[in-house]
């Protein structure tokens, strides 16, 4: 039963990191077909399916079980916390360790020694913000799924967008 919820959470991250990422070449950056990144957008499927879903999917098993439902404010508060304090580190830590091994980075360390202090720093304005209406009376709960799916697409443009520019600023400096 867990292998198929990890599969499933999987394929949705997968999904919505390959639609986030070519969002963002296509309406961000402005690509066209012909500078547009297949190899770009295949590796942030292969996190998606591999790493984004089966981590998610695992952290906040665990803070239902530690926490329970959220059920008050204080609940949502205590796990929106816990996610973006305990989970959310050690997950771009590997998401950037392993974006920099999939690009061939000649150094991953200095890779997440740079993209994860930003990354965590906007992710402790977005997530909390997004998280405080996810589980208020904002959304119903028939569209809590829906809105996540929609905010985790934002979310994971900016990351793309973001991993895309240090490369570039990178790639500028060894010109």
């Amino acid at each position: 039963m867990m292998l198929r919820q990890a599969a499933r959470a999987g394929a949705q991250s997968g999904t919505i990191m390959t639609l986030a990422d070519m969002g963002t070449q296509l309406l961000v950056e402005g690509k066209t077909t012909d500078d547009y990144s297949v190899e770009r957008t295949l590796r942030w499927t292969v996190v998606g399916l591999t790493l984004h879903g089966p981590y998610f999917l695992g952290g906040f098993s665990i803070l239902d079980k530690q926490f329970g439902a959220a059920t008050s404010l204080r609940i949502v508060a205590t796990k929106t916390a816990t996610a973006q304090l305990v989970l959310f580190p050690p997950y771009l830590v590997a998401l950037f360790g392993t974006m920099g091994y999939m690009e061939g980075h000649p150094d991953i360390a200095e890779k997440i020694q740079t993209q994860v202090p930003k990354a965590f720093m906007t992710g402790c304005v977005f997530w909390p913000i997004a998280n405080f209406v996810n589980f208020s009376l904002f959304v119903s709960p028939t569209l809590r799924v829906p809105y996540l799916a929609c905010a985790g697409g934002v979310w994971n443009s900016y990351l793309s967008w973001t991993n895309s520019k240090s490369n570039e600023i990178r790639e500028e400096k060894g010109k």
